[in-house]
């Protein structure tokens, strides 16, 4: 690889690493761009512990499960060099009495493996490794530029640590100013329900309009509050709390009553397809039932005539649901926004605060499931159909 070739290598990884990845991600970016530059097997990124007398795997690319989980890697006689801030190139892991694992290496076809450094602000905090599947001498200046990317990335993974905590500090704020502004709406919507009934005398019909009205707009900041509680819950990982051994098709008869009833009164056809003996999920009950109630309401609310078809496939190691309709359909140039936070559509009239489909991603991903749109369906060529995995009972780590 050339000098250019390397200037432009490490501008790619910079693009990569400048964009708003998390910290995980980050890390995920940084083996990949470093095994693909130095044109190898593999190579893993491995952080110290607390007291630095151990190293934890914690991303990987090119290698086996079952090798990454072998086992801890202790700080020996070669690491200790990599902590001093020294590239350490073997030779053979198979016979190279410095290697820990030289039999777990045999059978993952790994020969020669070059330890960079991970440093941050002067401090080695890890090691990045590379492997080869066949004997290699890593040059001094290839060696220098594979440093220079390892320390790269340290720097974004900095960067993105910082702003993981800026997000939690900023959802907890959220979170603690939501609280507190439930309480006092709460108490005036209950006033405005006990004037409305005429407990505290009769009203005129303007009168009675102006409450129903201002009890609307309250029960409107009530769901704006209650989606923006939802938001840290989820992003503070809280819903594994929630988490059970779940029957979908249990989930989907609980609230099938309601979205039927809500068809009916805009004259549309609610179709419902669930095969039969459906395997259960690892879910949360309530959050799925939110994330179906809300696709199944939204296809209904922006569809004025044709059909909604809510429909349950199983694969071998999945769940999909998908929602489909002959509504207005989706502007192309959103389709990119379409689950961002407070995004409403132009081609609609602006309803709620566009929270709906943010935090339906956000509980769907916590699943471990993933979640898109397609407009036009593709089976009918008009309105929208939304789709989303769930793994079957795929439990999620804490």
């Amino acid at each position: 690889m050339n000098v250019g070739q390397r200037y432009k290598v490490l501008y790619g990884i910079a693009q990569k690493l400048n964009s708003n990845l998390a910290p995980q991600d980050v890390l995920q970016t940084i083996v990949e761009s470093i095994r693909d530059a130095a044109d190898a097997k593999g190579c893993s990124l491995m952080l110290l512990t607390a007291d630095r007398q151990q190293l934890i795997h914690s991303v990987a690319c090119g290698l086996s499960d079952w090798y990454v989980q072998k086992g801890p890697v202790k700080v020996d006689a070669a690491i200790a060099h990599a902590l001093e801030g020294k590239p350490v190139s073997i030779l053979d892991a198979t016979t190279d009495p410095l290697i820990q694992y030289k039999n777990q290496a045999k059978k993952e076809g790994i020969l020669s493996i070059l330890s960079l450094p991970l440093i941050r602000r002067g401090q080695v905090i890890g090691i990045v490794r590379i492997y080869t599947s066949k004997i290699r001498r890593f040059p001094a200046r290839e060696i220098d530029f594979l440093g220079a990317m390892a320390n790269l990335g340290a720097v974004a993974l900095e960067r993105a640590e910082l702003l993981e905590e800026e997000k939690r500090q900023f959802l907890r704020f959220v979170s603690i100013a939501a609280h507190d502004l439930k309480a006092p709406l709460s108490a005036i919507q209950s006033f405005l329900y006990t004037i409305l009934d005429g407990y505290a005398g009769e009203l005129n019909e303007q009168q009675k309009h102006m409450m129903r009205r201002a009890s609307l707009r309250i029960s409107g900041l009530l769901d704006l509050i209650s989606n923006l509680l939802d938001i840290p819950r989820i992003e503070m990982g809280q819903l594994v709390q929630e988490m059970t051994e779940t029957s979908l098709d249990q989930v989907i008869d609980s609230i099938i009553e309601i979205c039927n009833t809500l068809a009916a009164e805009k004259g549309l056809k609610l179709s419902v397809h669930i095969p039969p003996k459906l395997s259960c999920v690892y879910g949360a009950p309530t959050r799925l039932q939110q994330v179906i109630t809300n696709l199944v309401h939204n296809s209904i609310k922006y569809t004025d005539e044709g059909e909604v078809v809510l429909s349950v496939m199983e694969t071998d190691s999945e769940i999909v649901v998908e929602v489909t309709d002959t509504g207005c359909g989706i502007n192309p140039d959103e389709m990119s926004r379409l689950f961002e936070d407070f995004f409403r559509g132009s081609n609609v009239e602006p309803r709620g605060a566009g929270l709906g489909l943010s935090i339906s991603k956000r509980i769907v991903e916590a699943h471990g499931g993933k979640i898109w749109a397609e407009s036009p369906c593709a089976e009918t060529g008009k309105g929208s159909k939304f789709c989303f995995t769930l793994p079957k009972k795929a439990k999620v780590a804490a």
